[in-house]
């Protein structure tokens, strides 16, 4: 509380410090970049991530997670006909020269080559009909071959085949992304190759689909953080019927998620507190894991708003009884404060355990949730509301207070008492259920 009161003593000067604290955090994220990898969530030192990393070393991350081409042709029988494998042997050759060409056009030191691609139709870069001029030499074996790698890349009723692309890049890397899209433009491009329809063509594998859930995800998030703040207003309108109050309220909310966020950004990727050798503050590459920010956001938000409405419902209570909008604060500081206190500290608590463990992806969860509770508990609610609050109640008049506008407060029958009488009270009350010494 008496932070609280402090605060609105010299709520200017509060609020410039308030603002101007915000603009470290907030700056370092016009650099925020994500990272699709999936490094961040397996276990650091952990026997599987040693051997994930020991491959990847020695031969490459689609030895592990293979990139695949799913053909999907027209008719079910077109899959073992000589002229469809043909055809589809010369769109893996086009494939590979137009993604070449627009790898190199995007300053990419990457190519994709014919013998790149492994399937029923190709091998080694060479048509698999090429080859049966030198199979006919050994009686029977172009045709085991041919069922050989029907059976092995198509499905079991023959509508489908799969052909593996090796593509030497790391897929959460920009060259990586580059190289997935340029995989699918040229592939979308060739569904008919030389008269001859094709059918569907999709890429997969573990690249591609990290690709697309990450940006899915954030092609989507400012659309999901402007309608939650959205909703936001809408609720807290209808809660307090105050316009005042939900301005204020998201105002707050977007204050303390720049600083979160801002504050990831700084310490897990630009290292700020590499050197103190903790492990819950190492950075993993230089990104956020992507999820981190998705994950948490919606939290955050329902944290930092729960405890804003959980006083500001105290302050509104106070507010009718007739008092003005600095006393209704101060009131609602003493009822409500240690409460919120203990419920963050029991949230930061609850929280900082995914600070212990060994994943990358939740150390960087943990550290935004506990850093959004703190900041909510002991800044928002203790220093920014009252001081807020304070300045705006300087134009308080006969039409009420403005922080409530156009909310009006209702005088009950008995004014409340002074404050210092009011805790006063409620301290002979809580002592007067103790039971009496023996």
């Amino acid at each position: 509380m008496g932070v609280g009161c402090l605060a609105q003593r010299f709520a200017p000067l509060v609020l410039l410090l308030v603002l101007g604290a915000a603009v470290p955090f907030a700056l370092p994220l016009l650099r925020f970049s994500y990272s699709k990898s999936m490094v961040p969530l397996m276990p650091v030192g952990g026997a599987t991530t040693e051997t994930y990393l020991d491959i990847d070393d020695k031969f490459g991350l689609d030895y592990i997670i293979p990139n695949t081409l799913i053909l999907v042709p027209f008719d079910q029988g077109d899959l073992g006909t000589l002229p469809w494998q043909r055809a589809a042997c010369q769109a893996m050759r086009y494939i590979a020269g137009n993604v070449s060409d627009s790898l190199s056009a995007q300053g990419y030191d990457a190519a994709l080559k014919p013998e790149d691609f492994l399937g029923v139709m190709i091998i080694g870069g060479y048509c698999v009909g090429e080859l049966d001029a030198a199979l006919h030499l050994i009686p029977g074996l172009a045709s085991q071959l041919s069922e050989h790698l029907i059976a092995t890349f198509g499905n079991d009723d023959l509508t489908a085949t799969k052909v593996h692309v090796s593509s030497r890049l790391d897929m959460a890397s920009d060259a990586g992304a580059a190289w997935i899209r340029a995989v699918r433009d040229a592939a979308a491009a060739q569904q008919t190759t030389d008269g001859t329809y094709l059918g569907q063509i999709y890429l997969t594998g573990m690249g591609p689909e990290n690709l697309d859930a990450a940006s899915e995800t954030f092609a989507s998030l400012p659309l999901v953080m402007g309608s939650t703040l959205a909703i936001v207003c809408v609720v807290l309108t209808l809660a307090f019927r105050s316009l005042v109050v939900p301005v204020r309220a998201v105002l707050c909310l977007c204050w303390m998620l720049a600083v979160t966020f801002g504050a990831a950004v700084i310490v897990y990727q630009d290292g700020a507190l590499a050197g103190l050798g903790l492990s819950p503050f190492a950075p993993c590459g230089d990104a956020l894991t992507w999820m981190a920010p998705c994950i948490t956001f919606s939290i955050v938000v329902g944290l930092g708003l729960d405890y804003d409405v959980f006083l500001m419902e105290s302050v509104v209570e106070h507010y009718d009884m007739g008092l003005s909008g600095r006393e209704a604060m101060q009131h609602a500081l003493a009822h409500t404060g240690c409460i919120i206190s203990i419920a963050g500290i029991i949230m930061f608590l609850a929280f900082g355990a995914l600070l212990l463990g060994s994943s990358p992806a939740l150390q960087q969860i943990g550290f935004i949730l506990c850093l959004g509770v703190l900041l909510d508990c002991f800044v928002t609610t203790k220093v920014i509301i009252p001081a807020v609050m304070a300045l705006l109640s300087c134009g308080a008049g006969k039409r009420g207070d403005p922080n409530f506008w156009p909310r009006q407060g209702q005088r009950s029958v008995l004014p409340p008492p002074p404050l210092r009488k009011s805790l006063s009270a409620v301290s002979s009350r809580q002592n007067s259920f103790r039971a009496p010494s023996p």
